[in-house]
């Protein structure tokens, strides 16, 4: 009994931490759409660093296309790796173009 009730509290914590994972994902993209780009990084970065894909790559698009940050196509190549190793098909896809480019 005692190990059900650990499993179902972990499984608990689980569903919460990954709820607010998404929910900095979400608050993130509502920032963007706002032009809000200084909330829009800090939600990303949160997503991002807790191993949310689509975070990583709104970061990385954020740094290559200079919005409410300073142009820098290595840190947004940097965010594409990480999305892609968190599986986020866009980041590889993006990753890979930054090989291709001379």
């Amino acid at each position: 009994m005692k190990k059900i009730l650990s499993l179902a509290s972990l499984l608990m914590i689980a569903g919460i931490t990954i709820t607010c994972y998404a929910d900095a994902l979400s608050e993130g993209n509502k920032a963007l759409e706002q032009k809000n780009y200084s909330d829009a990084i800090t939600s990303f970065t949160k997503a991002c660093d807790n191993g949310n894909g689509k975070g990583c790559f709104n970061l990385g698009a954020m740094y290559e296309n200079g919005e409410g940050v300073a142009q820098n196509k290595y840190k947004a190549s940097t965010f594409y790796a990480q999305a892609c190793r968190a599986k986020e098909i866009l980041g590889c896809s993006n990753m890979s173009l930054k090989y291709d480019t001379p």
